[in-house]
């Protein structure tokens, strides 16, 4: 076995400015970490999560600082000396007892330095020195290569989203922000080891396992593989010689289990068990890793003459011509096939969960991940500005069915192709990406980038980071990991690559325009103007919202909240680029009060900026689950926060569901009802939209509400019908013409949609104004009764967005509940815990 000594734990860190303008810095670090969280435990900066303190830390990155730690080696084991980094950020030299061993480039590489002769007895030291971004890129012509918000960024292999972004505030640090150790290897090792599923068919499932071993010498070895189920019983083994450095076997098993998505079953997870054995027998090395057996694809369809499809394209065309440029070019599908079954996806782009990922815990990642999955989330897109997860998000999604496209890390920019130091570099990095990540079922797809060609046209041969797709990216999936899909960046499909009718488009790409539109019309089309932007795979559409209160509270003051200039929550929403006039905030604060109405508190306005990012999460997922035949997935930018924002987020950077997560939540439900208008034919449509992999059946009601009435005499109009929806698929209950219904939805009624069946039950309320205008009566909604992990609402009248806040997690909020209603609504902690003692909790409505 491989004898390894931990490094990790308490260094010595020094930090010198060439400059002299500050003093030498000499302070205990910790590793796994970063500079700047060792410099606020030593007080030397504050808190740079906290109000505008990330200005006061802009000085940590032009410090060079050096990592120093002393070890006692009592004995020289067995074996080859191996010094093991498994992540430097970013550019450094590495020194063992004051002999260099090499440098480093990249924060995403593992480093390997071979110290016989150099590790010796008794006292050892190790120095990491790191460099300055800036004297590692002088020369580097950066200033040519165009990208959003720095320049500089393009020639770093690190996270570049803390180069400063519309998000998370400039916080460039260095560190090593992944375990080391010291390993003592055996003259032949395990190198890597993978399982894929080449086929399912009625007789089983082919697989294809990998094994490749590290040489010293060219002894021979035997390799003993045995897989088993998910419950331990092995169903495989052979014993197989190595010869050479890599072992590749066929494998048939009888009856599998299929991993598949949340939703669609259930997530077995075999083991294969790997032993290397010398020649005499004797055990050298045993690895267990797991896998899913499954198949994926993405389906591209043209849309064929005369189809239903056909003609949405043509609409969607005529409606947005600057995005779409297609002209008769026929549209195609993009939809993600799991073991042969289309797959809707519902979800959000992951970014970094903190600036210093190293201070990321593996039940913080479990907490966010299960609120993803518990949110009907099926696909979250690691954004290729922030990092390769860690293996805790990785087995957290394959354990919970949550599917992941990976980008590779480059975003929003022009990147030095050219430069062969650069490039080798990267080409590094992809490898060792690919064979990370390559074992996990929920990895469905890699894109090459993150929007580096996004208004360039597909069949541009050299739109930016075209040539990295085509020679690097590209061919080292096809060589390392065949069992997934490869598309060359994100968005990517027709002409441009953002179009709505071909391929995967990112609505963030025309946002400017957007906001150009709400800001110069009154929004009485709310909803037909967010309809109109569905496509056939959204991987980005930008909502944002306000995280709550309490939130708001741990990162600024209360004297922040109600600055009238909004300061600090400015500062904090930060802004794009190309909002010159103005900012993402006063989209909001635009949005919340055209749409919303008018607040008189802090707390009103908190609300009603909330809301917004409920609404239309909500009204975005409803149409497009309506056009399943047309669309297959939405995307929200983004789920997470790595920094305390006041934007973009789902889930706020402490973990809370923000008003956008209950949104989607509601809407992405296995089965939901929704309501539309069809204006055009003087009509409103009652949809029954389903995920299920069965069919479905059920009893719809549909109901016309006076908001003033009580009980069962607010009811003012009412139908039932029966109804059939086969799998994965959505379909109308009814359609009701205007001149039955528009007589009825005044400014004090509404329409009410319910459905009910084995599959459970949901609901969907109409009101024909803009919210503002609903003629509202308090409600007399309240807390009926409170226990440590759930608590019941009641309301006499119509309640509008029931809005339960506290430091919790909540099964739903900002719910409508209607007259004469009572609801459960469980809670926990954050950290899952339920507690003994009833925590306190707030009631809101907007009556």
């Amino acid at each position: 076995m491989i004898k390894t000594i931990d490094l990790n734990g308490a260094w010595l860190l020094n930090g010198i400015d060439e400059s002299a303008r500050k003093a030498p810095i000499a302070i205990e670090a910790q590793v796994p970490g970063h500079v700047h969280q060792d410099l606020e435990q030593a007080g030397l900066i504050p808190d740079p999560r906290i109000r505008k303190n990330a200005d006061l830390c802009q000085w940590v990155e032009h410090m060079q600082w050096t990592y120093t730690k002393t070890f006692e080696l009592a004995e020289l084991s067995e074996g080859a000396p191996v010094l093991a980094f498994e992540g430097l950020d970013t550019f450094s030299d590495i020194y063992l007892n004051g002999i260099w061993l090499g440098t480093t480039d990249n924060m995403f590489c593992s480093y390997r330095f071979e110290v016989a002769g150099v590790l010796r007895l008794g006292t050892n030291e190790i120095q990491v020195k790191f460099k300055t971004i800036e004297s590692s890129l002088s020369g580097k012509p950066y200033a040519d290569y165009p990208a959003a918000f720095s320049n500089e960024r393009v020639y770093v292999r690190r996270m570049q989203c803390t180069f400063g972004w519309d998000w998370v505030h400039r916080l460039v640090s260095y560190g090593i922000w992944k375990p080391v150790r010291l390993l003592f290897e055996p003259s032949v090792s395990i190198r890597d080891t993978f399982v894929y599923t080449r086929a399912l068919d009625a007789s089983g499932a082919s697989l294809r396992y990998t094994l490749e071993v590290r040489r010293r010498t060219s002894e021979p070895v035997k390799a003993r593989i045995n897989i088993h189920t998910p419950d331990l019983h092995a169903v495989w083994q052979t014993e197989k010689p190595v010869y050479g450095d890599k072992l590749e076997l066929d494998v048939s098993l009888r009856e599998p289990q299929l991993w598949w998505p949340s939703g669609y079953g259930g997530q077995p997870l075999y083991i294969v068990e790997t032993t290397l054995y010398s020649a005499s027998g004797n055990e050298i090395e045993t690895r267990s890793d797991s896998f899913g057996i499954r198949t994926v694809r993405i389906e591209q369809l043209k849309d064929q003459p005369g189809s239903p499809e056909e003609e949405m394209t043509s609409g969607l065309r005529q409606a947005h011509p600057q995005w779409d440029r297609n002209g008769n070019t026929a549209g195609s599908s993009f939809t993600l096939i799991v073991n042969g079954r289309p797959i809707f996806c519902k979800g959000a782009n992951w970014v970094p969960a903190d600036p210093f990922p190293s201070r990321i815990s593996e039940r913080h990642y479990e907490h966010l991940l299960q609120l993803a999955h518990d949110g009907h989330i099926t696909l979250l897109r690691c954004w290729g500005g922030g990092i390769y997860e860690s293996e805790a998000f990785w087995k957290s999604c394959d354990k919970l069915g949550i599917l992941v496209c990976q980008d590779f890390m480059m975003a929003c920019g022009s990147y030095p192709d050219g430069d062969t130091e650069w490039t080798s570099s990267l080409r590094l990095e992809f490898e060792s990406a690919i064979r990370t990540l390559r074992q996990h079922p929920s990895l469905v797809w890699w894109n090459g980038d993150n929007e580096n060609g996004l208004f360039d046209d597909e069949d541009n041969a050299a739109y930016p980071g075209r040539k990295i797709a085509e020679t690097i990216t590209g061919r080292l999936c096809a060589e390392l990991d065949p069992s997934r899909p490869f598309t060359p960046t994100s968005p990517f499909g027709g002409s441009p690559n953002l179009s709505f009718t071909i391929g995967t488009s990112h609505h963030t790409g025309i946002m400017l325009e957007m906001f150009d539109y709400l800001r110069a019309h009154d929004l009485r089309d709310y909803r037909e103007y967010f309809a109109s932007f569905v496509s056939r795979f959204c991987s980005e559409f930008p909502m944002f919202g306000t995280p709550e209160k309490h939130t708001l509270l741990k990162f600024m003051t209360l004297e922040d909240l109600k600055d009238p200039a909004y300061e600090m929550l400015e500062y904090h929403t930060k802004n794009h680029p190309g909002l010159t006039d103005f900012s993402l905030f006063k989209v909001l604060l635009m949005l919340a009060d055209k749409l919303m109405p008018p607040f008189s508190t802090v707390m009103e306005q908190i609300e009603k900026m909330s809301f917004v990012q409920h609404e239309l999460t909500r009204l975005v997922v409803e149409a497009y689950r309506r056009q399943r035949h047309y669309a297959s997935g939405i995307l929200f930018w983004m789920y997470n926060d790595c920094w305390p924002a006041s934007g973009w987020s789902l889930v706020d950077y402490y973990g809370y569901p923000k008003a956008g997560y209950y949104g989607l939540k509601a809407a992405a439900k296995p089965v939901i009802s929704s309501i539309a208008h069809d204006k055009a034919n003087g009509a409103f449509q009652f949809w029954v939209c389903s995920d299920k992999p069965e069919d479905i059946r059920g009893r719809g009601r549909l109901r016309v509400l006076s908001l003033d009435g009580v009980d069962h005499h607010a009811e003012k109009w009412s139908k039932e019908a029966a109804f059939i929806v086969p799998a994965g698929t959505s379909r109308q209950l009814d359609t009701i013409a205007d001149e039955t219904l528009l007589p009825l939805l005044d400014n004090r009624h509404i329409l009410v949609m319910e459905i009910e069946g084995d599959f459970g039950a949901d609901r969907s309320v109409w009101f024909n104004g803009l919210p503002s205008e609903m003629s509202l009566t308090p409600s007399g909604v309240q807390i009926v009764t409170q226990d440590d992990n759930s608590l019941v609402v009641s309301s006499e009248k119509f309640a509008k967005a029931v809005h339960l806040h506290g430091e919790l997690v909540f099964t739903d909020n900002y719910f409508d509940l209607l007259p004469g209603e009572t609801r459960t609504i469980g809670y926990h902690a954050i950290d899952g815990s339920k507690g003994h003692v009833k925590p306190t909790i707030e009631l809101f409505s907007w009556n």
